[in-house]
C-alpha cells in the first residue's frame, strides 16, 4: 500500500515508454495525415473523416482496456501483462500505417488506425495508471506526471529531428521521411518496454469490493470534478493536435518553408520542454487547476504570432513556435496529474482503486478531441478554399485563411478552459484529506481481515 520510491535513474527508465508513445503520436498526427492526403490522394477531407471514423474503435478500446485492467490482478501484476501485450499490435501498426502501397484506399488507412488504437490505448493507459499509481501524494504525483511529459516532449523532438537530419544531408522524400520515422519507431517500441519492465515495480494494493455496473456508472456520473476535467481536457487536446495537424500545411505554404518543416517542428515540441519547469513549479507552489489556468492564458495569447509572420523567414519562425510551443506540456501533463486526485475521490466512494477506467476515460476524451480536431481542420481547410495538393499554387486568400484558421480555434478552446477551472473542487488540502480518509479505510480492511492484504 505505501508509495513505491525508486532512484531518478529507474524513475527515468520507467518512463521511457511515454517517449515512445509521444514519437508515435507526433508521427502521426504530424505527418501522416499529410502523406495520404497529399502524396497518397485521398485528399484532406477525406483522410480527415477517415480519422475521425477510426475514433469509433477507439471509443470502445479505450474503456474496455481501462476496466479489464483494473478488474484482473495477475501474477505479474495489473498493469505489466497488458503493456507487454500492446508492444507487438502496435509494431504492427507501425509496418502498416507508415508504409502505405501505391494507390491505397480509405479502408487501409481505417484498419491501420484502428490496429494502431487498439494498441496505443493499451500501452498508454496500463503504462500511466502504474506511473499514476505509485504515489498518493500531490505534490509527488505532479513530479512523476512531469516526468513523463519529459520523456513525452523528448520522444517529440527526436521524431521532429527525422526529417530536419534528412533534410539536411540530402533531399529525402515525404515517403522516406515517414518510413525512416516508422523504422525508428519499430527499434524503439520493444527497447523501451523491456527497460521500464526492469525499473520499478507496481504498487501493491488491496483486493478491491466488488462493484457493480450501475452503483460504479452511478459514482462515476455524479463525479463533477471529473466531468469538468474531461471537458478540459478534450478542449485542451483539440488545440494541440489542430495547430499539429495544420502545422505542416501552414509552414510549408503560408510561410513558403517546406524544406525546413522538421526543423522548426523541433522548437514548437522544445518550447513544450522549456516550458514544462515552470508548469511543474506553479503546480507545486499553487495548484494544478490554477497552472492549468495560466498555462492556458499562455496558449491564447501566443498563437496570434502566427497573423504576423512573414513568408520565408525561418529566425521569425522558429522563434514564434518556440513560444506557442510552452504551454503544450502542461496541456499533457496536467490532466493526468489531476486526473490521479479525481480518482482519489472516486476511491472514496466506490473502496476501489479504478485508475485505469479513469484514466481510460482520460485518455478518450483526448483521442475523440484529437481527431475532431484533424475532422475539423481538414474540414475547414476544404471550405476555405485551400487545396493540399495545389501546395504554393493555393490562392493568397486560402493562405490566409489558414493563418486565421490555425489561431482561431485553438484560442477559444483556451478561454473555455479558463472558466471551467474555475473554483475547482480538488486542491491540495481536498486530496490530502482524501488520501487519508482512503489510507484508513485500508487500515480497518486489513484489521478485519489481513489475508486481503
Amino acid at each position: 500500500m505505501s508509495d513505491v520510491h525508486a532512484s531518478k535513474l529507474r524513475m527515468i527508465g520507467f518512463s521511457l515508454p511515454a517517449l515512445t508513445l509521444n514519437m508515435l503520436i507526433t508521427a502521426v498526427f504530424v505527418f501522416v495525415p499529410s502523406l495520404y492526403a497529399e502524396h497518397r490522394g485521398l485528399g484532406a477531407a477525406a483522410v480527415g473523416l477517415i480519422f475521425l471514423g477510426a475514433k469509433l474503435v477507439d471509443m470502445i478500446a479505450a474503456p474496455a482496456w481501462g476496466l479489464f485492467m483494473d478488474s484482473y490482478r495477475t501474477r505479474w501484476g495489473r498493469r505489466r501483462p497488458w503493456l507487454t501485450l500492446s508492444a507487438p499490435i502496435l509494431m504492427l501498426a507501425v509496418l502498416l500505417l507508415y508504409n502505405p502501397p501505391e494507390g491505397v484506399t480509405g479502408l487501409y488507412l481505417f484498419l491501420s488506425l484502428a490496429v494502431l488504437y487498439i494498441g496505443w490505448d493499451a500501452w498508454s493507459i496500463s503504462h500511466t495508471s502504474w506511473a499514476l499509481e505509485l504515489s498518493r501524494d500531490y505534490d509527488r504525483r505532479s513530479r512523476i506526471t512531469g516526468l513523463l511529459q519529459v520523456m513525452v516532449m523528448l520522444g517529440g523532438i527526436l521524431v521532429s529531428l527525422v526529417p530536419a537530419i534528412m533534410e539536411r544531408v540530402g533531399t529525402p522524400t515525404y515517403e522516406q521521411v515517414t518510413s525512416t520515422i516508422g523504422k525508428l519507431m519499430l527499434v524503439a517500441l520493444p527497447v523501451t518496454l523491456v527497460i521500464c519492465l526492469v525499473s520499478v515495480p507496481e504498487r501493491v494494493t488491496p483486493n478491491r469490493p466488488h462493484l457493480g455496473f450501475r452503483k460504479g456508472a452511478a459514482i462515476l456520473l455524479g463525479n463533477l470534478a471529473l466531468l469538468r476535467l474531461l471537458v478540459a481536457n478534450s478542449l485542451l487536446t483539440f488545440s494541440t493536435y489542430f495547430v499539429q495537424g495544420l502545422f505542416v500545411f501552414f509552414v510549408s505554404y503560408a510561410l513558403n518553408l517546406e524544406a525546413r518543416t522538421g526543423f522548426i517542428l523541433t522548437f514548437l515540441i522544445i518550447g513544450g520542454l522549456v516550458g514544462l519547469p515552470l508548469w511543474v513549479r506553479l503546480a507545486e507552489r499553487w495548484t494544478k487547476h490554477r497552472a492549468m489556468q495560466i498555462a492556458v492564458t499562455a496558449g491564447a495569447t501566443t498563437p496570434v504570432l502566427l497573423l504576423f509572420l512573414p513568408v520565408e523567414n525561418v529566425v521569425l519562425a522558429v522563434a514564434a513556435f518556440l513560444l506557442v510551443g510552452l504551454n503544450t506540456s502542461a496541456n499533457e501533463f496536467l490532466p493526468r496529474a489531476m486526473m490521479a486526485d479525481v480518482c482519489d475521490h472516486d476511491h472514496v466512494q466506490s473502496g476501489s482503486e479504478r485508475m485505469g477506467l479513469y484514466y481510460s476515460l482520460l485518455q478518450l476524451s483526448s483521442k475523440l478531441a484529437s481527431g475532431l480536431a484533424i475532422f475539423i481542420g481538414f474540414s475547414f481547410l476544404a471550405f476555405f478554399g485551400f487545396d493540399p495538393e495545389l501546395g504554393l499554387d493555393n490562392t493568397p486568400e486560402a493562405l490566409l485563411r489558414l493563418r486565421y484558421l490555425i489561431v482561431a480555434l485553438p484560442v477559444f478552446a483556451y478561454a473555455i478552459v479558463i472558466a471551467l477551472m474555475w473554483r475547482y473542487p480538488i486542491s491540495r488540502e481536498r486530496q490530502r484529506n482524501l488520501r487519508d480518509q482512503i489510507e484508513q479505510n485500508e487500515r480497518l480492511a486489513l484489521q478485519d481481515n489481513p489475508s486481503k492484504a
